[in-house]
């Protein structure tokens, strides 16, 4: 034990430690910098609670939910069309490109081509809950 350490400050300080390590996972980290990089959707996406859908709907807590399902919006045929849920995989394909995921989507957005920053502004829609 170094000097000055009593025996009860060891396990304490190591607590917090790991604490720490955990507050600050890369699961954690990369949410925190997709809501810097969400701000972009932000533009047309409100994210919180109770807010009405924009220009495109509110992405509150819908992480693994269907695509097109939000209720209270109209989402194009092109989206309607589709099967299955929002994980991150087809939020990976959806970001990256929407016109090619989904042609004829009305979202007129060209794409969040860096995979990393896709991969930040997942981990952050997977917090809106």
């Amino acid at each position: 034990m170094a000097a000055g350490m009593t025996s009860s400050a060891f396990p304490l300080r190591a607590v917090v430690a790991m604490l720490s390590a955990l507050a600050h996972s890369p699961s954690a980290l990369a949410a925190d910098r997709g809501e810097s990089a969400f701000v972009q959707c932000a533009a047309c996406h409100p994210a919180a609670a109770g807010q009405p859908h924009g220009v495109g709907p509110n992405l509150h807590g819908r992480f693994g939910q269907p695509i097109a399902g939000t209720p209270g919006f109209v989402f194009s045929r092109a989206l309607r069309k589709l099967q299955g849920v929002w994980s991150e995989a087809e939020l990976d394909r959806w970001l990256a490109d929407p016109q090619t995921y989904a042609p004829g989507t009305k979202m007129a957005y060209a794409g969040l081509k860096d995979p990393a920053q896709r991969r930040a502004v997942i981990e952050y829609l997977k917090t809106l809950r």
